[in-house]
């Protein structure tokens, strides 16, 4: 039987409202959220959004003290009047260190380093940040901020995607399949095989039924042996002789399941 693999543990960020949503309100900004992170298929990032009543009406270094208080350390969330006029949220990540004073993208180490960015393009902006594709330094000269950031630099500009199509980004995600015999397809006909390098002495695709079945799209690909799986509850998949893995795309349009927000958020 056809096994989808399912990504790894997704990271998650808190994120806190300061003011009141409705309800039609905060499932709007939800839907936007869930669009830009990939959700339900292939995720690459959650928020647990919550009210602090102490960070109402603060500004955002008290609520970056705060954490660093009680010991949480990560980056963070702010959901304000941002999210309904302009479709935005702030990012918040840390005071600046005596090394970026030093190298004078900021005035002193009491400049939080924070950006407003476009709730849908938030999941990607983290990504780049956490994986070092971009930081945020660079992404604020985008937005019109000059370097060295003073304590209270004003963003003129909403960071987006830097020119990234979320949504044709979103139809492009890998989705990593098993197939057992007699659900793909191999072909060894040179015009196919010579479209990845190293060529491969052969290419296999998904039957088209079978991809249809589990969300996915059907190309030719790579086929890779397939071995025994390690599954999250600690237990070992094994799969018949001759069985490949295959790397294909996931279909947006397949009637996912309802995305389930992470515990403890509204």
């Amino acid at each position: 039987m056809v096994y989808l693999w399912q990504s790894g543990e997704t990271p998650q960020l808190n994120a806190y409202l300061l003011k009141d949503f409705t309800d039609e309100e905060l499932a709007s900004f939800k839907k936007t959220f869930e669009f830009g992170t990939y959700a339900p298929f292939a995720t690459m990032l959650e928020l647990i959004i919550q009210k602090q009543e102490d960070y109402l009406n603060k500004p955002h270094s008290y609520i970056r003290a705060k954490e660093n208080e009680a010991g949480r350390y990560d980056p963070f969330v702010l959901i304000d009047e941002q999210a309904l006029q302009k479709g935005a949220v702030w990012y918040v990540a840390h005071f600046a260190d005596d090394d970026e004073v030093e190298d004078g993208e900021a005035e002193s180490t009491s400049v939080l380093w924070k950006i407003l960015v476009q709730t849908d393009c938030l999941p990607i902006t983290f990504v780049n940040y956490d994986i070092g594709n971009m930081s945020i330094q660079e992404d604020l000269g985008n937005c019109g901020v000059d370097l060295p950031v003073s304590e209270d630099y004003e963003q003129p500009e909403v960071w987006g995607s830097g020119g990234l199509d979320i949504g044709d980004f979103r139809k492009s995600q890998n989705a990593w399949v098993t197939a057992e015999p007699g659900e793909f397809e191999e072909s060894t006909d040179e015009d196919m095989r010579k479209r990845f390098m190293p060529m491969p002495e052969k290419v296999g695709r998904l039957k088209d039924d079978v991809a249809k079945q589990i969300g996915v799209k059907t190309q030719w690909t790579i086929c890779q042996k397939a071995g025994p799986k390690k599954l999250p509850d600690g237990t070992t998949k094994e799969f018949p002789e001759g069985s490949v893995v295959l790397q294909l795309k996931y279909d947006p349009d397949f009637p996912w399941p309802p995305y389930k927000w992470p515990e403890g958020s509204l």
